[in-house]
């Protein structure tokens, strides 16, 4: 393949996409190789779509990003000094606990592609498929009713900040030993940074949560949902996330979303005040 070359113009735009992009201060590999993190700030779209297996690397070396795109036959080697993106043979790329290891340098004969830079996104083509690394709060919101696993499997960010959050386990013991009927209606936005931060808390407690006298509502809502038609009107929410929790029929209290709230230990609390 024909290698390609980043236009002029665009060099003055890579200390705009350093600065967004630089994540972490880096420092040269001290091997041949490349140590990359996955982070789920960013997403991966293909084709207009975000396939579940497709992810954005930081790695240890700066400005230089690993990028999986599962339906390319490569992975793809994001090198912003040298302004191209290299594919790298998929037999090269090796797994390790805290994500991928990768080859400091591939032969030139690599296929090579170029991108371009407007303000966040990262856009190229690879081996024909679109492909654009943009901020996973700038992609399109997850609107109305979802199901939770819906909404883990569909966003990354979501998933792991699941996976990172711990829970009180006295406190889930509490919340599994009460016995009125609860209903929780959660009101959140895939566009919000403040719900991307507190929800993945709150919906790793429920998860933990194995207590079938309380039900779950989770409604996403879009930008401008106060003049938008949707389950939020009438509710008296005026900001997100908004959690209001029933008991009984009877709406009880809104929780708590404020940096450092812990969702186990308040609801296990709300449910003790109302026994």
């Amino acid at each position: 393949m024909t290698r390609k070359t980043v236009t002029p113009a665009l060099t003055s735009l890579l200390p705009a996409a350093l600065a967004v992009l630089a994540l972490l201060p880096a420092t040269q590999a001290m091997a041949q190789s490349i140590a990359c993190r996955p982070n789920y700030d960013f997403a991966v779209e293909v084709q207009g779509s975000y396939p579940e297996g497709a992810k954005f690397y930081e790695s240890d070396a700066r400005g230089k990003f690993f990028i999986d795109v599962p339906a390319c036959t490569t992975g793809l080697l994001l090198d912003l000094p040298a302004k191209k993106i290299q594919a790298v043979p998929r037999d090269q790329v090796k797994a390790t606990s805290s994500g991928v290891e990768v080859p400091d340098g591939v032969p030139s004969t690599a296929p090579a592609y170029a991108f371009s830079i407007d303000g966040p996104i990262i856009q190229f083509e690879a081996e024909d498929k679109k492909v654009r690394i943009l901020p996973c709060l700038m992609r399109p919101p997850i609107v109305g009713p979802v199901e939770m696993a819906a909404l883990v499997s569909d966003r990354p960010e979501y998933r792991e900040g699941m996976k990172a959050y711990s829970p009180d386990p006295s406190a889930i013991t509490r919340i599994n030993k009460y016995g009125k009927k609860v209903q929780i209606d959660a009101f959140f936005a895939t566009w919000c940074p403040h719900c991307k931060e507190h929800m993945p808390k709150f919906l790793r407690v429920m998860s933990d949560a194995k207590n079938p006298n309380i039900k779950l509502n989770l409604y996403g809502v879009p930008k401008g949902f106060s003049q938008a038609p949707g389950p939020w009107q009438g509710r008296n929410i005026n900001s997100i996330p908004t959690i209001i929790v029933k008991i009984d029929g009877k709406e009880i209290t809104r929780m708590g979303a404020q940096p450092g709230a812990t969702p186990e230990i308040e609801l296990a609390e709300i449910f003790q005040a109302v026994k």
